[in-house]
């Protein structure tokens, strides 16, 4: 009665492998410093999100005024404006807090073993959303930044700092989970 059937004896040794194998991979990216190339791109991808979150939410009327194209007269904010702009302030925080506990690089309490030695299962998928919303934003703010009568310095920041942080995802991507330090030395 104690034994297990034969198909369920062959998935607990193919977890147990697939465990061995993710802590070994994680231990190799720390050691070949790609687990630092990742964990900058997280934090600064979080960063970017908080200060454009806590903006909204500070001051929504002047957010407002720096989206306002020029060439509109200077119009007080309606009320449909300023709940959209604070509404996504709270989006924008709630997104970076995701990816900083989602990303495992912030230890969460009750959890079995650190945060650096855990596998993280979703690394590859948090940079790759992650990126999807620099581009789709980045776009956005182009929109406004290529017509003279549209463009404010707030959409140059935009594009920018999101195609800034869709190269570094993409070099995260490529050097944080690629050949994991392959052909690289480390000092």
């Amino acid at each position: 009665m104690g034994r297990l059937p034969r198909n369920n004896k062959i998935l607990k040794l193919a977890q147990e492998r697939a465990k061995r194998k993710a802590l070994c991979l994680m231990n190799e990216m720390e050691e070949s410093g790609d687990l630092e190339v990742y964990q900058a791109y997280v934090y600064g991808t979080a960063f970017w999100y908080a200060i454009r979150g806590a903006c909204r939410l500070v001051d929504p009327p002047r957010v407002a005024e720096w989206f306002r194209p020029p060439a509109q007269p200077v119009l007080q904010a309606s009320d449909l404006e300023l709940y959209n702009i604070w509404t996504d302030g709270w989006q924008l925080l709630t997104i970076a807090l995701l990816l900083l506990t989602m990303s495992g690089l912030v230890p969460l309490p009750g959890s079995a073993s650190p945060a650096s030695k855990s596998a993280k299962p979703y690394a590859k998928a948090l940079v790759a959303v992650t990126m999807f919303h620099h581009v789709t934003t980045s776009f956005g703010a182009w929109a406004h930044y290529a017509k003279v009568t549209h463009y404010t310095p707030a959409m140059g920041i935009g594009v920018w700092v999101n195609v800034f942080l869709t190269v570094a995802g993409a070099v995260t991507l490529a050097v944080g989970f690629g050949e994991r330090g392959r052909g690289r030395k480390r000092a």
